[in-house]
C-alpha cells in the first residue's frame, strides 16, 4: 500500500510539472502608428483581445495559450473608443520566442535592413566616437511620442514666426512627456518641445527639436528633420554618408516616426545636433573632453573680419553655440574667439598672398584644419549643396579646438542637395556642360556675390591642386552611380513602408497649421531615388526635383570627372600627401603622436569576416574594419579601454588596455615625454527648457523684481527672462556677459544688470506694421492645397491670396494685386 502511495505522488508531481511546463505565457508588443485616441487589439485563432497601454505608443498583452494545436499566426488591430475593430494587419505574423522582448510596429514586417557605409576615401579621419555616444543605428525605425502642454504646443505649430512680415522666429517652446521606443527598449522622458530651422518653418510638416532631462543613447537633445521638401527623404542622410567616407565630422541619422499631441506627422530624419556632448564624442573622442567656442552660422556669415568689436558680429549671421568658461584667453568675451579666426585669417592672406605654396599652407594649418574643409567643399561641389558654407555661406559651425589650438568648418543640413541649379540665378545656366563648374559652380551664388574667402584659399596652388586631387579620389571610389545605388537601394528597403503613409498624413494633419504643402505619391519616391524628375505641380506640391538621385550622380560625376581629368597630373600625389600629414605646431612645438595597441589576448577568429561597417563590429556586422581595433561588448570598435576591456569580444577584434603616448619635441631640439590630461567638462550646459516660477534675484535696481530666469546659460529677454547667472547684463541682441558689450549701451536692465559701460537704458520705439484680416466670413476656405479666388475659396490661416490665385506670405502674395476677402493684405 505504501508503494502505491509513493507511485500515486510521484504521478501527482509529474502531472504538475507537465501543467507548468505547458502554463508558458507569451507576451506581445506593438507600437501604435495612430492617435492617442484609438487603442491596439491582438488577433489570434479568430480571437481578439485588447492591448494595454501604460506608455503610449506601446501596447502590451500576455496570454496563456489554452489550445496548443493553435497556429503561430497572429495579427494585430486596430480599434476605437468602443472597442470596435476599424482596421487589421494586412499580413499574419508568425510567433516566436523573441517576440516577447521585440516591440514590434503596426503593420511594419521590416526589421533590421542593413545600411552599408560607403568606401572610405582616406584612411585620415577626422571623425571619432565614444561609448556612451555611439552614432544611432540607422538598421531600425524609431518612434517617438511627445505628449505637450497643449497651449503651448499650438502657440509653436499654428504660429512658426511671430510676425509675418519680418518673419521672426517664435523661439517658444512646450514641456512634454515623451516616449522613445526602439525595437528592444521604451525609454520615459521630460523635455522641451522647440520648433527648428528657418526655411522649414514655412511647410506645414514642421521640423523640431525636444531638449530632454535625462540622455537617451548619450543624448539630451533628439533633432527631427521634416524632409518636406524631399520626394525621396534620403537626400539629408546620403549627404551623411558621403562626409563620413571622407573623415569629415558631420552628425549621424537614422529615421524616425513623430506624434505630437494628436498630430502624427510621419516620418523624420533623427540627427544629431551639433551639442557639446556631440563635439566632445565626435571630435574629441572623450566624453570628457573640454569643449571650445562654437558658432552656428546663417546665410551670409562671410567670415571677414570686421573690428574688435562683438556687437558687429551679432547682427543675425552668427550665434554663440557653445562657450567655454575655461578659456582664459576669450576672459568671458563670447565673441572672441569668432573674431581672432576672421583676424587670423585676414592676416593670413595678406602677409601670405605672395609666398611660396607649402609655406602659405603650412601657415594657415597652424590655425585652420584645411584639409577637412577642402573635403566637405568637395562633397558641396559634387552634391551641388546651395544651401551651405560654400554656396550660401551658411549652415555651418566655426568650433575653436582648444587642444588643438586651431578652428574647424563643420557642415550640417543637407536637405538643399542632389537637386542641381533648380534653375536659380546664382548658377549658370549650363552648369552641367561647363567641367570648371566643378570648382566655380558658387562664384555667384554668395549673397552679394561675396566670394572673399574662397578666392583667398584657391588664390594658393597646393591648396587648389589638394582640392582636385580630393575631386579624383572621392569620383573614384564613392561618388558613382555603382558605389552609390548600394546605400540608396538599402535605404529604398528601408523606408519603402513608411512612405506612402507619410506622404498621406499631410491631409490629415490639423488644417489649421500653416505652411506649405507636398502631396508627393509612391510613384515620385520610386521615380525619384532612381533617374526620374519630380515634375512642378503647383497643384498640388510646392517642390519639385528635376534630378532622380542616380541621375544627378551620374551627370554630375560625368561632369567633374572631365575635369579632374584636365587638371590632376599623376605626379601630384607626393605633394597631396605632404598636405593630408601635415600637423600644426602648438605652443611653438611640433607634436607627433605614437600609437601603441595593446597586444591582443584573444587572436581575431580565422574565417571571421571583416565588418563593411567603420565602427561596428560583432555577430551581426563581423570583425573591425581597421586592424589591431577593439570590439566592445556593445558591438562598436576602437582602442581605448572602454571599447578594449570588459566585455571585449575577443572573436571580432583584440582585446587588452590600449595605451597612447605622446612625444613632444620642442624646436630646441629638447626631447621630453608628457602625459596628456583631459581638462574637465565645462558644467554650463542646461538640460531642458522648463518653466520656472522662480525670480531673479535683485543684484542691482535696475533688474525688474518678478521676471523668472531663463533657463539657457547665456540667453535672455521678453522671450528667456533674467540671465540665469546673477549679476551678468542682458545685451540688446538678448545674450548674457559681463563686459561693456553687454552692460553697456541697449543693456535690457530688466533681465539683468546694466552700468559698466552705461547706466541710462537705451529706449528703442517700435514701428509696428498691422496686416489687416480680410477674409470674409461667408467664403470657404480652399480644398485645393495653394490655391484660391473666385473658383478655389479663400487661403487657410494667415496667408495671403495673390492677384494669380496663390497662397503665400511674400509681398509676391500680399503686396500689389493682393485679393481681398481671399486671404490676408498688406
Amino acid at each position: 500500500m505504501y508503494n502505491n502511495i509513493k507511485i500515486n505522488f510521484l504521478l501527482v508531481l509529474f502531472l504538475n510539472s507537465l501543467l507548468l511546463i505547458n502554463a508558458e505565457k507569451w507576451k506581445f508588443n506593438v507600437v501604435s502608428i495612430f492617435e492617442p485616441e484609438y487603442s491596439i487589439g491582438l488577433k489570434y485563432n479568430d480571437k481578439i483581445i485588447k492591448m494595454q497601454s501604460t506608455v503610449f505608443p506601446v501596447f502590451t498583452v500576455t496570454i496563456e495559450p489554452v489550445d496548443y494545436s493553435f497556429k503561430y499566426f497572429y495579427k494585430y488591430v486596430l480599434l476605437d473608443k468602443n472597442g470596435k475593430v476599424i482596421d487589421e494587419e494586412k499580413k499574419d505574423r508568425n510567433y516566436k520566442p523573441s517576440v516577447s522582448s521585440t516591440y514590434e510596429v503596426y503593420n511594419r514586417y521590416k526589421t533590421n535592413v542593413k545600411i552599408p557605409s560607403l568606401s572610405k576615401v582616406y584612411d585620415t579621419n577626422f571623425v571619432q566616437s565614444t561609448e556612451k555616444y555611439q552614432p544611432y543605428d540607422d538598421s531600425q525605425i524609431y518612434t517617438v511620442y511627445a505628449k505637450c502642454n497643449e497651449n503651448d504646443y499650438e502657440n509653436l505649430k499654428y504660429k512658426p514666426f511671430l510676425n509675418r512680415n519680418t518673419f521672426k522666429k517664435n523661439e517658444g517652446f512646450a514641456n512634454c512627456t515623451v516616449s522613445f521606443v526602439s525595437q528592444t527598449e521604451v525609454f520615459e522622458r521630460n523635455g522641451a518641445l522647440q520648433l527648428i530651422g528657418y526655411d522649414s518653418r514655412k511647410y506645414k510638416k514642421l521640423s523640431w527639436k525636444i531638449k530632454l532631462d535625462k540622455k537617451i543613447f548619450g543624448r539630451k537633445v533628439l533633432k527631427f528633420r521634416s524632409n518636406a521638401n524631399d520626394a525621396t527623404m534620403m537626400r539629408d542622410k546620403i549627404n551623411t554618408e558621403l562626409y563620413k567616407a571622407l573623415g569629415v565630422p558631420t552628425y549621424s541619422s537614422a529615421y524616425a516616426r513623430l506624434t505630437i499631441n494628436d498630430d502624427v506627422y510621419g516620418l523624420y530624419s533623427l540627427v544629431d545636433t551639433i551639442s557639446d556632448n556631440w563635439i566632445a564624442s565626435a571630435i574629441h573622442g572623450n566624453d570628457k573632453a573640454r569643449v571650445g567656442y562654437n558658432y552656428k552660422t546663417y546665410s551670409g556669415a562671410t567670415l571677414k573680419y570686421i573690428n574688435e568689436i562683438s556687437s558687429s558680429y551679432s547682427t543675425g549671421e552668427y550665434e554663440v553655440d557653445e562657450i567655454d568658461k575655461e578659456d582664459t584667453e576669450a576672459s568671458g568675451n563670447d565673441w572672441y574667439r569668432l573674431i581672432q579666426f576672421t583676424k587670423l585669417f585676414s592676416n593670413w592672406n595678406k602677409q601670405y598672398s605672395n609666398q611660396p605654396n607649402k609655406v602659405a599652407f603650412n601657415a594657415l594649418n597652424q590655425f585652420f584644419n584645411i584639409e577637412s574643409l577642402l573635403r566637405q567643399m568637395t562633397i558641396e561641389s559634387l552634391t551641388y549643396s546651395f544651401d551651405n558654407f560654400w554656396a550660401n555661406s551658411g549652415n555651418f559651425a566655426l568650433y575653436y579646438n582648444p587642444e588643438e589650438k586651431r578652428y574647424q568648418i563643420i557642415p550640417y543640413d543637407y536637405d538643399g542637395s542632389f537637386y542641381g541649379s533648380n534653375d536659380s540665378p546664382r548658377f549658370i545656366e549650363n552648369y552641367l556642360k561647363e567641367s570648371m563648374d566643378c570648382i566655380e559652380w558658387a562664384k555667384k551664388a554668395r549673397i552679394d556675390e561675396d566670394y572673399y574667402f574662397i578666392n583667398a584659399l584657391f588664390a594658393h596652388d597646393s591648396i587648389k591642386n589638394r582640392y582636385n586631387k580630393i575631386m579624383k579620389d572621392t569620383l573614384e571610389k564613392v561618388f558613382n552611380v555603382k558605389e552609390l545605388s548600394i546605400l540608396i537601394d538599402a535605404l529604398y528597403q528601408l523606408i519603402v513602408d513608411e512612405v506612402e503613409w507619410n506622404f498621406g498624413l499631410i491631409d490629415e494633419l490639423d488644417e489649421n497649421i500653416p505652411g506649405y504643402v507636398n502631396h508627393f505619391t509612391l510613384q515620385n519616391f520610386n521615380d525619384n531615388t532612381n533617374y526620374k524628375k519630380v515634375k512642378y505641380n503647383k497643384i498640388l506640391n510646392y517642390n519639385d526635383a528635376n534630378f532622380g538621385l542616380k541621375q544627378w550622380i551620374k551627370d554630375r560625376g560625368e561632369e567633374c570627372q572631365i575635369y579632374v581629368k584636365s587638371v590632376v597630373l599623376d605626379n601630384d600625389d607626393d605633394n597631396d600627401n605632404e598636405i593630408v600629414n601635415a600637423e600644426p605646431e602648438i605652443n611653438n612645438r611640433k607634436t607627433t603622436t605614437t600609437t601603441t595597441t595593446a597586444k591582443a589576448t584573444a587572436t581575431t577568429s580565422k574565417g571571421v569576416p571583416k565588418s563593411t561597417h567603420p565602427y561596428k563590429c560583432g555577430p551581426d556586422w563581423g570583425a573591425c574594419y581597421v586592424d589591431g581595433e577593439c570590439c566592445s561588448r556593445k558591438g562598436y570598435c576602437g582602442t581605448t579601454k572602454d571599447y578594449c576591456g570588459s566585455g571585449c569580444q575577443s572573436e571580432f577584434g583584440v582585446c587588452g588596455v590600449a595605451s597612447t603616448k605622446k612625444k613632444t619635441t620642442t624646436k630646441t631640439t629638447t626631447t621630453t615625454t608628457t602625459t596628456r590630461t583631459t581638462s574637465k567638462k565645462k558644467t554650463t550646459t542646461f538640460t531642458t527648457l522648463i518653466k520656472k516660477t522662480t525670480t531673479s534675484s535683485s543684484t542691482s535696481t535696475t533688474t525688474s523684481k518678478g521676471v523668472p530666469k531663463s533657463t539657457h546659460p547665456y540667453k535672455c529677454g521678453p522671450n528667456w527672462g533674467a540671465c540665469y547667472v546673477d549679476g551678468e547684463c542682458c545685451s540688446r541682441k538678448g545674450y548674457c556677459g559681463t563686459t561693456k558689450d553687454y552692460c553697456g549701451s541697449g543693456c535690457q536692465s530688466e533681465f539683468g544688470v546694466c552700468g559698466i559701460a552705461s547706466t541710462t537704458k537705451k529706449t528703442t520705439t517700435k514701428t509696428t506694421t498691422t496686416r489687416t484680416t480680410t477674409t470674409s466670413k461667408n467664403i470657404p476656405i480652399s480644398t485645393v492645397s495653394g490655391k484660391c479666388g473666385s473658383n478655389y475659396g479663400a487661403c487657410p490661416n494667415s496667408y495671403c491670396c495673390s492677384k494669380y490665385g496663390y497662397c503665400g506670405l511674400t509681398d509676391e502674395y500680399c503686396g500689389k494685386g493682393c485679393q481681398i476677402g481671399y486671404g490676408q493684405c498688406h
